[in-house]
C-alpha cells in the first residue's frame, strides 16, 4: 500500500525492484476508506505499509531493516 508523491512509498518500491521481488500496489488516499482499512488490519496509519502475503512487513524502515538482516529473504523464499 502507497501514498502517490511519497518518498518513502518511492524508496519502498526501489528496494523491492533492486532485490527483484514482485509486488501488487495499490495506492491509498489519506483519510479514504481503504486507509482506515488498512489502519485497522496493521495498527498503524502509516503509509506505505508492504506485506507478504498475508503477513505485514510495516513501512518502508521495516522492509529495509528486513532486508538488511535477512529476514525479507527468507520470507520471500517460503
Amino acid at each position: 500500500y502507497t501514498k502517490e508523491g511519497c518518498q518513502f512509498s518511492a524508496q519502498l518500491k526501489e528496494l523491492l525492484e533492486s532485490k527483484e521481488i514482485p509486488y501488487d500496489e495499490s495506492v491509498v488516499t489519506l483519510d479514504s476508506p481503504e486507509h482506515y482499512e488498512l489502519g485497522e488490519k496493521t495498527g498503524s496509519m502509516k503509509l506505505p505499509q508492504a506485506f507478504i502475503g498475508a503477513i505485514p512487513l510495516g513501512s518502508t524502515t521495516e522492509v529495509q531493516a528486513a532486508a538488511a538482516n535477512g529476514m525479507l529473504d527468507d520470507l520471500v523464499a517460503d
